[in-house]
């Protein structure tokens, strides 16, 4: 199970290295059994999400620009560096 880390490149190592360990359960997949089919396809949703997390880890990294920031303009602002 991968934990939320404070930096979100902890995180994505997290993903990477469960990506490689899922990888791996798929080597030999023409001679899987039911029961290792089942589990790889389990460990490829489970990575799945672990994805969506770091997606999201991501976006709450990711400072939000109001409307109202974006349409002020300060007073006297001249666009030369100058006032």
């Amino acid at each position: 199970m991968i934990t939320p880390k404070p930096l979100l490149s902890e995180n994505v190592k997290d993903f990477m290295d469960y990506a490689l360990e899922v990888i791996q359960s798929m080597d030999g997949a023409p001679e899987h059994s039911e029961a290792d089919r089942l589990r790889v396809g389990e460990n490829i949703a489970k990575l799945r999400s672990y994805l969506d997390a770091v997606e999201l880890s991501y976006q709450e990294t990711i400072p939000v620009i109001s409307a109202s920031q974006v349409n002020e303009s300060p007073a006297n602002f001249s666009g030369t560096g100058h006032s």
